[in-house]
């Protein structure tokens, strides 16, 4: 008897994401979930856009391995209340023979929101909450 710890029955692609601002306006606490997959380790780019949509900041995670991501990340010269754009990608390979499986984004506005208090974070697929959401420290 086989046990299947991974359904190859759905697709590589991002599950949620969801990010908070922290208190001081200059660090988002970032997580993000992938689908689960025994064979593929994508590459995850986040880009944080300003508000006249030059980048601000990305980060950039070679050949994921694990569906859940925890990281933080930091902006320059922040403006509270502004509106800024996410772009979130999801590719596989290297160079420019790299596939992009996955392209989401959405906004996010600059201002505090408390996840212990039950406050929306921003980012998708939050209509879907996880018992093993963690607030950010």
């Amino acid at each position: 008897m086989e046990i299947q710890f991974f359904d190859t029955t759905e697709p590589l692609r991002f599950q949620r994401i969801l990010i908070y601002p922290y208190p001081d306006l200059r660090r988002l606490w970032v997580r993000m979930w992938l689908t689960p997959q025994l064979d593929k380790h994508p590459n995850i780019e986040l880009r944080v856009l300003n508000p006249d949509g030059t980048e601000n900041n990305s980060m950039y995670l070679l050949t994921q391995a694990e569906p859940k991501v925890n990281n933080t990340l930091h902006l320059r010269n922040p403006v509270p209340g502004q509106t800024y754009r996410v772009v979130a990608e999801m590719t596989l390979g290297l160079g420019p023979n790299a596939e992009l499986v996955e392209r989401r984004e959405f906004d996010l506005v600059l201002e505090f929101r408390d996840p212990e208090a039950g406050e929306p974070g921003f980012g998708f697929g939050l209509e879907e909450p996880s018992q093993e959401d963690e607030e950010p420290s």
